[in-house]
């Protein structure tokens, strides 16, 4: 008993620490000029982070010949509402003029990005849409998200973090499922803090099942970890290649 609940007290402190320290939010999105022939991809963050942490991904996506839009919004102990509204706005600014737009979205980053094409469909009427690649989001939320839903964690974090629960209160089952082309890319490097709030793969924070869409256009898994997602030279590769194929390397 007093084992499960050190356990439990660790991992919650290890929870809010996460979005405590990289949570801070340090730059504006600036919009951009953009050639006949750019492809523009917008890059979403995940919950407790800010534009800092897809700085690998970005700089890959660059060496790639894409522009990149880096979103940079403050999640934690924001409503969904905030978080949404300002991130429209930034997608707004970050896509005038671009001829072609993509979107590559990581954990709560990917649900940003949904919700996003479902509202703002009119925004891309001037630009083409390309595709989209969602890392470890929960669209079908985090059991771990269920575990904490009542404790102080909850509170603190705020109305973002209470929206990745599964079931019908959970943000992703709330946004509909978008007639693009999708890719999703499932991490399966587990945690042995979080790992008996599963029943199936994880990445630690979100399970395999969790991340998948019933219209998505390709599907794949790296034996990768949730937060080293942004950094894992695999994944990025794997985004790449989705965004020049419509389809990952199988």
């Amino acid at each position: 008993m007093i084992k499960s609940v050190t356990k439990k007290f660790v991992t919650a402190i290890i929870l809010v620490l996460l979005f405590h320290i990289t949570g801070c939010v340090h730059s504006q999105v600036l919009s951009s000029t953009y050639e006949a022939d750019d492809e523009l991809v917008v890059v979403a963050h995940g919950l407790g982070r800010s534009d800092w942490a897809m700085w690998r991904l970005a700089q890959r996506l660059e060496l790639a010949d894409y522009k990149v839009c880096l979103l940079n919004y403050s999640t934690i102990g924001e409503s969904v509402t905030t978080v949404l509204a300002d991130t429209s706005k930034q997608i707004n600014a970050c896509i005038v003029n671009a001829p072609k737009v993509h979107f590559v979205g990581h954990s709560l980053g990917g649900l940003v990005i949904r919700a996003y094409l479902q509202k703002n469909k009119h925004e891309l009427e001037n630009a083409r849409m390309g595709e989209v690649v969602l890392i470890g989001t929960p669209n079908k939320g985090s059991e771990l998200a269920d575990h904490f839903k009542d404790s102080w964690v909850m509170n603190v974090a705020g109305g973002v973090s209470q929206a990745l629960v599964t079931g019908d209160n959970g943000l992703g089952n709330n946004l509909d499922e978008l007639d693009l082309n999708i890719g999703v890319i499932a991490g399966t490097k587990s945690l042995t803090l979080t790992n008996d709030q599963f029943d199936g793969p994880n990445d630690g924070l979100v399970s395999v099942e969790s991340t998948k869409l019933t219209n998505m256009s390709d599907f794949i898994t790296i034996d990768v970890s949730h937060s080293q997602m942004r950094y894992n030279l695999e994944v990025a590769e794997q985004t790449i290649h989705f965004l020049q194929s419509g389809s990952f390397k199988h």
